[in-house]
């Protein structure tokens, strides 16, 4: 009875669950475990749903911005509170910090077609993800594409996944990739290439891929990911801190560098980073992301793209550093990216993709090397 009523409770005041739907369910629950309390149960959340109407319950985490407490109602450290305000503004750090404690659904990029039959034969519930939108320059096709999946099976049961048909992959991640705007043919270098999922998106592009990545484990786990979907890149083990890329390395005609980070645009998915992160990792980060994104220019032939991109929502790791990279490498412009109110935030340099409706929280800056 009293898990009945806290849980109650949460629908009305956090939810936003109707309040007769919300009432009625949980009197149902109790009264099939103990039918004298079931009065109770009606009567504490009726009066529980009257005054939330009238003004005198909790607030919920919908309040507003100016009232929230960082801690209580967005389950954040202050400080982390603080750099998410310096990059997106108060209105926008509430926004991003309350979507991240909502649950997403499971996000499949379709690298070959088949994918959604494929999914549908299976019993799955398939709509299509979100509809970014790309640059003219970056070019549009019909995949890799995103899908928002429901499956009654476990993803390595999925026919589509044991197929090689889709990876799992957020749509922000997937946009990143895609904002590079590869083309078939074209030479592309995955720098801090991790497991791989990025390059699989590339390489679905045509591109000529070479994926480079310090850990050798992780490399390895990127290769037999594209073995799965049937595609190919050359993989490369190397630190981009270490003096990457060597002499006679030909330059790409496009690099993307999504930089090892805070990860402070996935806590819907890794909460536990907030528990662990202090002030110092993001100062320390930052620092290896300016090492990483020099390495990342030299890969780049003059009139190329790079596309920079950390899965954070910190300034330091953001906005402040693609701006001093350019301050930096004056041979280097910034490139426009499209206008997506309320997706797309955009800052001094390139803009943050809000971790909305089950996105990940990205910073992406492009540039194009003018020398």
């Amino acid at each position: 009875v009293s898990a009945a009523l806290r849980l109650g409770a949460y629908e009305l005041l956090w939810r936003g669950t109707p309040p007769y739907a919300a009432v009625s369910a949980w009197v149902e629950v109790v009264k099939g475990v103990s039918g004298r309390h079931a009065g109770l149960v009606n009567a504490v959340l009726r009066r529980l749903a009257r005054a939330t109407a009238q003004g005198e319950g909790a607030s919920g985490r919908t309040g507003a911005a100016g009232a929230v407490d960082p801690e209580r109602d967005l389950s954040l450290p202050a400080w982390l509170f603080e750099r998410f305000q310096a990059a997106l503004g108060r209105e926008a750090a509430v926004s991003a910090a309350l979507a991240m404690l909502e649950p997403e659904p499971l996000w499949l990029t379709a690298v070959r077609e088949g994918a959604e039959e494929s999914l549908l034969a299976q019993g799955c519930e398939v709509r299509p993800g979100p509809d970014l939108p790309l640059p003219e320059d970056a070019g549009a096709g019909a995949l890799p594409r995103s899908l928002s999946v429901r499956s009654p099976v476990p993803l390595a049961d999925l026919r589509a996944f044991g197929d090689g048909l889709v990876q799992p992959q957020n749509p922000a991640s997937l946009y990143a990739a895609r904002l590079l705007g590869a083309r078939a043919g074209e030479l592309v270098y995955d720098l801090a290439a991790g497991h791989g999922v990025k390059t699989a998106t590339l390489a679905a592009a045509g591109a000529r891929v070479v994926a480079v990545e310090a850990s050798a484990k992780r490399a390895a786990s990127a290769e037999r990911n594209l073995a799965r979907l049937g595609l190919a890149a050359e993989h490369v083990v190397a630190d981009l801190t270490a003096g990457w890329p060597p002499a006679g390395t030909p330059a790409g005609d496009r690099a993307l560098l999504d930089a090892p980070c805070s990860g402070t645009g996935t806590l819907r998915g890794h909460p536990e980073i907030k528990l662990r992160l202090g002030p110092e990792d993001v100062t320390r980060l930052a620092g290896l992301q300016a090492q990483m994104l020099r390495a990342a220019a030299r890969a780049v032939r003059v009139e190329g793209t790079l596309l920079y991109a950390v899965c954070s929502l910190t300034p330091e790791e953001g906005v402040e550093r693609a701006a001093a990279f350019l301050e930096e490498a004056p041979g280097f412009a910034p490139l426009p990216l499209p206008a997506a109110p309320g997706t797309l935030l955009p800052a001094r340099v390139g803009a943050y993709l809000l971790p909305l409706r089950g996105l990940d929280g990205f910073y992406l800056a492009r540039f194009e090397r003018r020398s």
